[in-house]
């Protein structure tokens, strides 16, 4: 079911969908014209992957955590205040995903592909529904991204992107090389994912799920590095990055 009206001045589209046995809705309200062009196909990626996220991250069986995934497109959004206050590009709160139209509207002009893969992003936030007993940032950011890379884009790796130096690559480049060192697993998103990836690959097939459960039930704690891994999380960290600069 397709509805929209202008109210406002701005353009509200509702887009209502069910998927399958385990039925759910997709709604999608566009406050700013400049996310209209993206409202269809959020609402048709949302209703493919919001199943494929859940089954990725807590098995096939495992009941979806929200019966409504919302997006709304908002004019501008930002965080932080005064000098701090810092343009992001979309957030996740519950089931509800927030997307900074004027952002994703400029840099889809830049890179058309990237809007999806944000979706994925936070759409795997609504999925991990992890609430304040999962309050460990990075590695909330860090499993997002890994399922965006390793399900959704397929171009994750084992390994740090790093130029011959021993440096990240792009945006990652400013970080300090200190702690970095010691402890770079903080910095989540693509450089956690990469971290997970590798722990995957090297030392535990299933340490991402026996992660996300943990943060889902308000578990979490770093031991479980050491009993699924056979290390702490500090070691197995040195060990990525050196292995990375092979």
């Amino acid at each position: 079911m397709f509805l929209s009206a202008f109210i406002g001045g701005y353009c509200i589209v509702l887009l209502v969908a069910s998927a399958g046995p385990a039925a759910f809705q997709v709604r999608v309200e566009v406050q700013d014209v400049r996310g209209k062009e993206f409202a269809e196909p959020s609402k048709v990626l949302v209703e493919e992957w919001y199943p494929k996220i859940n089954a990725a991250l807590f098995g096939p069986d495992h009941p979806l955590p929200y019966k409504e995934v919302k997006i709304i497109f908002e004019p501008s959004i930002s965080q932080g205040v005064w000098l701090w206050r810092t343009v992001i590009p979309a957030y996740t709160d519950g089931n509800t995903i927030h997307v900074n139209s004027d952002y994703v509207s400029k840099l889809h002009q830049q890179d058309p592909d990237d809007f999806a893969g944000m979706l994925i992003h936070e759409l795997t936030h609504v999925n991990q529904n992890y609430g304040n007993g999962g309050d460990v940032g990075w590695l909330s950011e860090g499993i997002a991204d890994y399922v965006r890379h390793k399900y959704f884009a397929k171009d994750i790796v084992p390994r740090l992107h790093l130029d011959r130096n021993g440096n990240l690559r792009g945006f990652e480049s400013d970080r300090d090389k200190g702690q970095f060192a010691t402890e770079g697993y903080l910095a989540g998103y693509t450089v956690t994912g990469g971290f997970l990836y590798w722990l995957e690959v090297r030392k535990d097939k299933d340490i991402v799920p026996a992660l996300n459960r943990v943060l889902r039930d308000g578990r979490y704690s770093a031991k479980l590095f050491q009993e699924k891994c056979g290390a702490p999380l500090d070691a197995l960290w040195r060990e990525f990055v050196a292995q990375s600069k092979n």
